[in-house]
């Protein structure tokens, strides 16, 4: 955020899955009875790049393709037809991704000069940016243990696959997908009463409360978050997931050897392997949390965030979490040819009747005020009952 005070962009970088230790502890923050804040640290210029490139010129981008491809993905996997209980937590997920991706919408105004220099707009950025730290949190929690939840729905299905009973049912997945977000919830709701803004305009953004001040409140929060949506989620997603490889590849030379089922087959498989690839995503794009959070745990907050280094992480491990959020949409078109072949149904169907209405209004213009076009039709199959149907057929 060139545009803003430098005390700005140091403080309101939220967007990331170690959001949590970013703004937590008095690294970032003061409070008014503490001494006065140190002016902040010259920024190598790398940094300033990778800041630049990543926040201001890719993000944004990513983020304007991932919420139009998250509504695309809502439309496709909410008809009637697409519904099973993968897609209930694929429908959910895509929510969650839809919410992340829109949060950051407003944070976008603050790169332009004219608005970042508004008393009323700093005031509201402040008031905004601890609502955005806290929604962040919430939903990129429900992402992850989302994508955790769809995963061992696969591995159930596959390792279970002659006991039909254990098998998750749609209303297993809604009550699956609503404590999800129930317990995110919970879990971060604190972290609204974590920061103040701060009403002097040349001041730090953000004053810490009495809470946040708390020793041992933050060390449950880095804890806590370092453990529930870091490192477990991680690797329950790589244990799992190559057993979920493992169990496809032998389903896949069961069906096979048998050839038994083979559409049935097909769609399991097709949907198996689009959660297969979406977890390697996950784990891809997550990788600089889970090394940013090892780190924090091994060399403390201010040791890592302090680092030039670890700060042009942070912002690449933005990017890429906000990438991660974005890429469903290419992901289920690629893999699922039901996927497409809904989404071509709902969208190309759309546009043939609205070519077909704009022909049909063509050939009213081509006949006299007089003739309609339920009578030019009428005519047309007078016509031809009386075998004189020749010409308009032809047409």
């Amino acid at each position: 955020m060139a545009n803003l005070s430098a005390q700005e962009a140091w403080s309101v970088e939220t967007m990331s899955t170690l959001t949590p230790y970013m703004m937590s502890g008095g690294d970032n923050f003061t409070s008014t009875t503490m001494a006065p804040m140190r002016p902040p640290m010259m920024t190598p210029e790398y940094v300033q790049t990778v800041q630049y490139v990543c926040d201001q010129v890719l993000i944004p981008l990513i983020v304007c393709f991932g919420v139009l491809g998250n509504v695309l993905s809502l439309v496709v996997l909410t008809k009637k037809e697409m519904a099973s209980p993968t897609n209930c937590f694929l429908i959910a997920l895509a929510i969650s991704d839809l919410l992340v991706l829109a949060i950051q919408i407003p944070h976008f105004l603050s790169f332009h000069p004219d608005w970042s220099k508004v008393s009323s707009f700093i005031t509201f950025h402040r008031h905004y940016t601890i609502l955005r730290y806290v929604m962040t949190n919430i939903f990129l929690t429900c992402t992850c243990w989302i994508t955790v939840a769809v995963t061992i729905e696969r591995f159930i299905s596959l390792r279970f696959i002659a006991f039909p009973h254990l098998a998750c049912t749609i209303s297993r997945a809604k009550i699956a997908i609503a404590g999800i977000f129930v317990v995110s919830v919970l879990f971060h709701i604190t972290k609204f009463f974590e920061y103040v803004p701060n009403p002097d305009h040349k001041g730090r953004p953000l004053l810490l409360t009495e809470l946040s001040k708390s020793k041992s409140y933050d060390r449950y929060v880095h804890i806590s978050n370092i453990t529930l949506t870091v490192i477990i989620p991680e690797f329950l997603l790589v244990i799992v997931n190559s057993f979920l490889i493992y169990f496809l590849m032998t389903h896949h030379r069961r069906m096979k050897r048998h050839r038994t089922g083979v559409h049935s087959s097909v769609d399991m498989t097709h949907i198996t392997i689009i959660v297969i690839t979406m977890v390697l995503v996950f784990i891809v794009c997550h990788s600089f949390g889970l090394f940013l959070a090892l780190a924090i745990a091994v060399h403390g907050r201010s040791h890592v965030f302090m680092n030039p280094l670890y700060q042009s992480f942070k912002h690449v491990n933005s990017l890429l979490v906000t990438t991660n959020s974005s890429v469903n949409f290419l992901l289920y078109s690629t893999i699922s040819k039901k996927f497409r072949t809904t989404f071509l149904a709902i969208f190309l169907g759309k546009l043939h009747d609205k070519n077909l209405s704009w022909s049909m209004q063509n050939s009213n213009s081509n006949f006299s005020s007089k003739t309609n076009a339920t009578a030019y039709i009428s005519q047309i199959s007078n016509d031809s009952s009386n075998g004189k149907g020749g010409e308009h057929s032809e047409m």
